[in-house]
């Protein structure tokens, strides 16, 4: 779902953002405050990226185009970098924090889906069951819906956040601690007739994810929550990924969160306090672009799913607005830098970019603490996305010696120490072997 083509209440209750196709022209820098490109291992203190000017421009132009700040992560086999531009807070002269915690709206899609796709594969679901088989009366067409249905967001279920808040964005903020059940969420979409007959479109739809999150408590007797951080949060050691159930704070360092109620021209609100019960599986999780980026390099390198599901889930199809679709993931394209896979994220506060290339050889993550409310903040989120997979990025070293750690088999074996591993699963070129990545 585009946030650029929707207005009033549907700008804040989407949770997934396409990338924007970069504009003729940048935006002119406006001089954004505390401005920095880090490199994170100790070892590259005195090193310094070539093209960092570039890079942090991207993340300067961000900012320029009305954000209040941004973070963002860059990993690949020659080390990791960091960047950031912008305020955390207004109001205050203090830059967004690089290893900064945020919401990472409809990301949260890409873990649940990896989640289902494990269910599928230890045989307690099917991709073409019907949901009428695990939870009988739940949705119109029921026994037509399919768990592949459901992923891929072809449902026709109603997208129930277009119509949870009558009062529009204001009426969002106003009840922004009330707490939702999934089953009132799945009843407020049942409101509305379907869009479409099952599997004869695609329409992107919250609806589809909360009832995966129902489908996964259904077939584990477990909450999705504790099934997400057992499978995927703790096996990776994502140390600061949560999935809150009643909190409405971030566990954490983090940018405060922005957003504008009343259309472009109006002031920001901080909106960092918020409960997250009206998004659950379909985009309430935290997490930092360490993390994200770390999640989405296992995940393409077939550590957490068998290579028959991964490609299951990286066959994308056209929604009809955005990147093609897979199984809760996207897939971009583009010449400078070919294909790439992963999710993006608009909750108020915050706008999420978390991608990897197709062989696992560079992550970028990029978080924007503002939910994005022009034309123009769109472009600045997707070109930066766009230029920081293809950017070169390679360290210009001075005789250090190399303690890279994504580099090398000892690199790679220390990465994939402890990570699942199935029957039939190997890991992809990208983690087997750095040379080639």
């Amino acid at each position: 779902m585009c946030l650029s083509t929707l207005a009033g209440v549907l700008t804040a209750a989407a949770l997934f953002v396409s990338a924007a196709a970069p504009s003729a022209a940048s935006a002119a820098p406006a001089g954004p405050a505390a401005a920095s490109v880090e490199a994170r291992h100790p070892a590259f203190r005195e090193d310094h990226v070539r093209n960092g000017a570039q890079f942090q421009k991207v993340l300067d132009d961000i900012v320029a185009s009305g954000a209040p700040g941004v973070i963002a992560e860059v990993r690949d086999a020659d080390g990791v970098w960091t960047g950031r531009s912008g305020k955390g807070r207004l109001g205050r002269d203090e830059p967004p924090r690089a290893d900064g915690m945020f919401r990472v709206g409809s990301v949260t899609k890409t873990f649940v889906a990896t989640t289902v796709l494990q269910l599928v594969a230890e045989g307690r679901l099917n991709l073409d069951d019907p949901v009428e088989r695990h939870l009988p009366g739940l949705v119109p067409n029921g026994e037509k819906i399919t768990v592949r249905h459901l992923l891929s967001h072809r449902s026709g279920l109603f997208n129930y956040t277009d119509s949870l808040w009558p009062g529009g964005l204001q009426g969002m903020y106003d009840t922004r601690f009330k707490r939702y059940t999934p089953r009132e969420l799945v009843a407020e979409a049942n409101r509305h007739e379907p869009a479409f007959a099952p599997g004869t479109a695609g329409g992107y739809s919250n609806t589809n994810y909360v009832v995966l999150g129902m489908l996964i408590e259904k077939s584990t007797g477990n909450t999705a929550r504790r099934e997400i951080m057992e499978r995927i949060v703790k096996p990776l050691r994502l140390r600061r990924t949560s999935f809150p159930v009643t909190s409405t704070g971030i566990p954490g360092p983090h940018a405060h969160a922005y957003m504008r109620l009343h259309g472009p021209d109006s002031p920001y609100v901080d909106v960092t306090e918020s409960g997250m019960s009206w998004a659950w599986t379909a985009g309430a999780m935290i997490s930092t672009t360490h993390d994200l980026n770390t999640f989405f390099k296992a995940l393409i390198g077939e550590y957490l799913l068998p290579g028959r599901l991964m490609r299951e889930m990286k066959e994308a199809r056209t929604l009809g607005v955005g990147e093609p679709y897979g199984l809760g993931i996207a897939r971009l394209e583009n010449p400078l830098f070919g294909t790439a896979y992963g999710h993006t994220g608009g909750t108020p506060g915050f706008t999420t970019h978390a991608f990897t290339l197709a062989d696992g050889s560079r992550q970028v993550t990029v978080s924007i603490n503002s939910m994005a409310d022009t034309e123009k903040e769109h472009i600045a989120g997707g070109k930066a996305l766009k230029a920081l997979l293809s950017m070169d990025m390679q360290v210009v070293r001075a005789g250090f010696r190399d303690e890279r750690r994504l580099r090398g088999p000892a690199g790679v074996a220390a990465f994939a120490k402890g990570l699942p591993r199935r029957a039939g699963q190997r890991p992809a070129a990208g983690l087997a072997s750095p040379a080639a990545a």
